[in-house]
């Protein structure tokens, strides 16, 4: 995979991301959440020096979760 592709996140949150129940806004890293309160709204925290590309956030929020 894709360094730019790679987000660490616990177990249930990666099950979540994986059908679409978390969503990650690609210019502002805002966290969506479907139904956990304490997660959405949330800013995803990104280590330096590491990228998120926005063109797979974008893939995913479209794709996968329908957005």
């Amino acid at each position: 995979d894709e360094p730019e592709n790679i987000l660490v996140l616990c177990p249930n949150h990666h099950t979540d991301f994986d059908y679409g129940q978390l969503t990650v806004d690609p210019e502002t890293y805002r966290v969506s959440h479907t139904y956990e309160e304490a997660v959405d709204g949330t800013e995803l925290d990104i280590a330096d020096p590491h990228m998120i590309s926005e063109d797979h956030l974008t893939y995913h929020n479209e794709v996968i979760a329908g957005e």
